[in-house]
Order: C-alpha cells, then sequence, then structure tokens
C-alpha cells in the first residue's frame, strides 16, 4: 500500500525561480484566477475561491494538440470522477493519474 507522497515527487528547482514567486502575505490578493461561468469569464482573486461556485464552471482554454508543439496537452479520463479532465504536460497527466489512484472526489482544471 502507498500514498500519494510516494507517487508524487517534490520541485527540485533552481533556487532563482523560487525567489521570483513574491509568496508573501499579499500574494492571494495579487494572484487572480479566471473561470467560465454561463459562457462569460469572471476574475477571483485567490484569496476568494472559496466563494467561487467552481463545478458549474468550464475550462477557459481547450486541451488541444498539433504537430512540433513543444508541450503535450490532452485529456485523461478519470474513474473516480467519472470524467475527463484536461493536462498541459505530461506531468500534468501523471498527477491526475496519481489522484485517480487514490480516488480523489473532484479535481479542477
Amino acid at each position: 500500500m502507498c500514498d500519494l507522497a510516494e507517487l508524487i515527487g517534490e520541485f527540485a528547482g533552481d533556487e532563482r525561480h523560487a525567489r521570483r514567486l513574491a509568496l508573501d502575505e499579499s500574494w492571494t490578493r495579487r494572484w487572480a484566477t479566471t473561470w467560465l461561468l454561463d459562457g462569460g469569464q469572471v476574475v477571483w482573486p485567490v484569496r476568494d475561491l472559496g466563494s467561487v461556485p467552481v463545478l458549474d464552471s468550464k475550462p477557459v482554454r481547450g486541451f488541444t494538440r498539433r504537430a512540433r508543439q513543444r508541450h503535450r496537452p490532452g485529456l485523461e479520463f478519470m474513474v473516480s470522477t467519472g470524467r475527463q479532465h484536461g493536462f498541459e504536460s505530461l506531468e500534468e497527466r501523471d498527477l491526475l493519474r496519481a489522484l485517480d489512484f487514490v480516488r480523489v472526489r473532484e479535481v479542477l482544471p
């Protein structure tokens, strides 16, 4: 038996990238998310995501693939949610598979 921590490794990136993120106490006000609700785009600050009706939303962009594309987007079916979920890289696809393995109830794009 294994758990999620054994399926997903930590990012061991360059410290220069971590310093550029500026994750001080105000980051939840500065960063925003965009959602499609009722056919229109709505922008919420990260700090207010608890009030977003996320299950009624749709992805802002599609997940298509074309020749000579540098990244590998696509759709992955998850048994635990009963739906397909979009991914933009092979790492994101692997994360969806790991989340399906531990039977998550919901995944947001």
